[in-house]
């Protein structure tokens, strides 16, 4: 059974922590030493995450307004906080390891945009800020809203980022930046969590939620190379098998759709 919204505002005042005490002078020092294909690759998914907070911190706004419930709208209102406290780590890295320029966040964050793959741009550049402005104004219901957002863009694409970042900083060669990372990821999993328990009052036969599993097939390629077919089957499963256990798919159609998710 997935917890109500009191059980995750209580967990997120837990888990609160601060982006500008990680100490990342080692990994700034280490940076330029790493090899050129894995500094690519981490570069695509900083970047990355560094566009994907900035714009969910502003997009999120609407969620906590439409929310009927007091309780619900606070967990909203904890979520955008994490969301600003992971661009402000993002937004540190992409000033100390990927050359964006320091002073002016727009400066870097114009930096930034041009290291990301198109697909993920048209995701939380296009795709996100439609879905909150017509939830903003009465053309979108919230649940609606939260399919995009918590079960595709966190369940899936973060997600895939996140796995894709924990394995290349496995060797420690970027301690602060690891640590921040399973930091944001476990912010992540609460969010996520939440998410599923919103949509506990989606009817299952509707159109929005059957595409729900042809939502998270195109948006996992959106990373490009950064991310291993590997890790893009293992989020795609996992997607499939959230859906199913709160009875948004039959579990039958889970397992039988996992071997076609690379």
């Amino acid at each position: 059974m997935i917890a109500g919204p009191r059980y995750f505002a209580a967990l997120a005042a837990r888990l609160r922590w601060d982006a500008d005490t990680l100490d990342l002078t080692a990994d700034a020092e280490s940076w330029s030493a790493l090899d050129p294909a894995r500094r690519s690759r981490l570069t695509v998914l900083l970047a990355g995450f560094c566009i994907a907070e900035s714009r969910v911190a502003d997009e999120l706004a609407p969620f906590e307004p439409a929310a009927k419930d007091p309780a619900m709208a606070a967990v909203f209102a904890a979520q955008r906080a994490d969301e600003r406290r992971h661009y402000r780590l993002f937004d540190r890295i992409a000033a100390l390891m990927l050359g964006a320029p320091p002073g002016d966040p727009g400066s870097r964050r114009r930096f930034v945009r041009a290291l990301v793959p198109p697909p993920l741009l048209d995701l939380f550049e296009r795709r996100l800020p439609e879905t909150a402005s017509a939830l903003s104004g009465g053309r979108a219901e919230l649940v609606d809203a939260v399919a995009l957002y918590h079960l595709i863009l966190e369940g899936v694409v973060l997600s895939a980022g996140q796995h894709a970042l924990l394995a290349e900083l496995g060797d420690g060669a970027l301690p602060g930046v690891r640590r921040g990372v399973e930091l944001v990821e476990r912010d992540e999993r609460w969010h996520v969590g939440f998410g599923l328990r919103c949509m506990l009052a989606r009817d299952p036969g509707s159109a929005s939620v059957l595409t729900l599993l042809e939502e998270g097939q195109a948006a996992i390629g959106a990373w490009g190379p950064a991310v291993s077919a590997e890790i893009r089957s293992r989020v795609l499963a996992q997607h499939r098998r959230r859906l199913a256990a709160i009875g948004l798919i039959p579990e039958a159609r889970a397992h039988a759709t996992v071997g076609r998710s690379g």
